[in-house]
């Protein structure tokens, strides 16, 4: 008998320096969080460096200068948006809504020298009338932001079309996705790393010592992260993301449609550029019946001067315009399946 009370003795000994472990260890965290909070040490993750921002409403020919030196001149209306029309819609004119990031946004370039503003020349021309065509893209933008603004603004505009520009911001390395941001992680492992990520100072100094690329936000996909980073949006995500905005439109029946923006490698070749997301976005378009409003033949091969030469990744204003103006028949082939008067005239643009 006298065994196994030793053995239970044993046992509770072990059990009582366990725990007293584990306390003494949470108390060791606990106080460094603390002695890294007071001296200043930020978490890994920072939301205002991913999202959640907008344009400032009501700005009437302000002067901004870009990161890259140079200015131009925009406007804004009630909304944040590069735009002049208001939510209340023009009886018998169609509406078509542009969701995006900053090259559909026109980042760069002066008012009047965006896509937006070549699609509704080109638009106005090919329909003979009227139409509203809101630019309501926003400077770097994932689809999951897009999806947000739409829900909380663009959907008061009651737009007939509405075209989601794909942004490649969605395939950059993260601590924590938009989705995750907005509306909690998925599963126990995520929801470890996102906790870590967005209250740690103990992590974030481990990766600052660890991690060489541990300052930066966000790492593009070439860019190798040694961490564990998963993509701003992943194709879960997105698919969400889109089907938020396809069900509002549904409400009104408006239609919707995926497009793609031209960059300097698709304006200075014949063939399109290979991109991330471009199969995913063939595939759900495929088993959705949905459009691609594709403009990357817009200007090649001979386009390269089509870009800012600051600023290659954007487009000037002569970019801009000779995008949108491409877009007009495929976006036109689109309004007049949904009822537009007349037949849709040949065009260059592509559309699924």
């Amino acid at each position: 008998m006298v065994r196994p009370r030793r053995r239970r003795h044993q046992r509770r000994q072990r059990s009582l320096a366990l725990g007293l472990g584990l306390v003494l260890a949470a108390a060791i965290v606990v106080t460094a969080e603390g002695g890294l909070r007071l001296a200043g040490v930020q978490p890994a993750y920072q939301a205002d460096l991913l999202g959640g921002w907008r344009m400032l409403p009501e700005q009437h020919a302000q002067t901004v200068r870009s990161r890259e030196g140079a200015s131009f001149v925009l406007s804004t209306n009630a909304d944040g948006m590069r735009t002049a029309w208001p939510r209340q819609r023009t009886p018998g004119v169609w509406r078509v809504t542009l969701l995006g990031d900053s090259i559909v946004f026109g980042w760069g370039v002066d008012d009047g020298g965006t896509v937006a503003d070549g699609l509704q020349e080109a638009l106005e021309a090919q329909l003979g009338g009227p139409v509203e065509v809101i630019n309501a893209a926003q400077p770097g933008y994932s689809t999951v932001q897009s999806a947000r603004f739409f829900g909380d603004i663009v959907q008061h505009y009651r737009p007939d079309l509405t075209v989601l520009f794909l942004a490649m911001h969605d395939h950059n390395a993260v601590l924590v996705s938009d989705a995750e941001h907005l509306h909690g992680a998925r599963g126990p492992l995520a929801t470890l790393r996102v906790l870590l990520a967005q209250h740690s100072r103990l992590y974030q100094l481990g990766r600052q010592w660890l991690v060489p690329l541990s300052a930066q936000p966000f790492l593009r996909p070439d860019q190798p992260p040694g961490e564990l980073r998963v993509a701003r949006v992943d194709n879960t995500e997105r698919a969400a993301a889109i089907a938020e905005i396809r069900s509002t439109l549904a409400t009104w029946d408006g239609a919707f449609a995926l497009g793609h923006m031209p960059f300097i490698s698709d304006l200075e070749s014949a063939v399109p550029m290979h991109r991330d997301g471009e199969a995913w976005a063939n595939d759900y378009a495929d088993a959705g019946g949905i459009s691609i409003v594709d403009l990357r033949r817009c200007c090649g091969p001979d386009g390269g001067h089509l870009v800012l030469p600051h600023d290659p990744g954007h487009l000037t204003a002569e970019g801009g315009l000779a995008a949108g103006r491409y877009g007009s028949a495929p976006v036109t082939a689109i309004l007049y399946g949904m009822g537009a008067p007349a037949s849709p005239p040949p065009g260059s643009g592509s559309s699924r």
